[in-house]
């Protein structure tokens, strides 16, 4: 969570030189505004309408992707087979599933331990 006054604090004292956009993760603003003074002071004008906002901007994307807690949720991942329509056992289609959940792992989608959770589910 960032704080607007800091953001301010900064954007008044450092602002020309992107102190308040690197503050808010924008890495690519602020090194254009460091070489270019603020884009010519214009950018750092405009910020002092809306610096606010992009502080809640930044601040709600914070909470909305978790960021801010350690939420390592072993029941959000989701496989998609088809039934097969006939009343055999789906050998196959959790074979599948497996094969899909073994691509994902080593993709780096998946921890050691959700592989294993997922694996279990998936055979039980």
């Amino acid at each position: 969570m960032k704080d607007k006054t800091t953001a301010y604090l900064l954007w008044f004292f450092l602002g020309i030189w992107g102190a308040h956009k690197f503050y808010l993760g924008k890495t690519g603003i602020g090194i254009l505004y460091f070489f270019t003074l603020g884009f010519f002071f214009v950018g750092w004008l405009f910020d002092a309408l809306t610096l606010g906002t992009q502080v809640d901007a930044f601040n709600a994307l914070f909470l909305r992707t978790g960021a801010n807690n350690n939420n390592h949720n072993n029941n959000n991942i989701v496989v998609n087979v088809t039934q097969p329509s006939n009343d055999k056992p789906n050998f196959h289609t959790i074979a599948d599933q497996l094969g899909r959940l073994s691509e994902l792992k080593e993709k780096g989608h998946l921890t050691e331990d959700e592989y294993a959770n997922q694996k279990i589910k998936i055979l039980s």
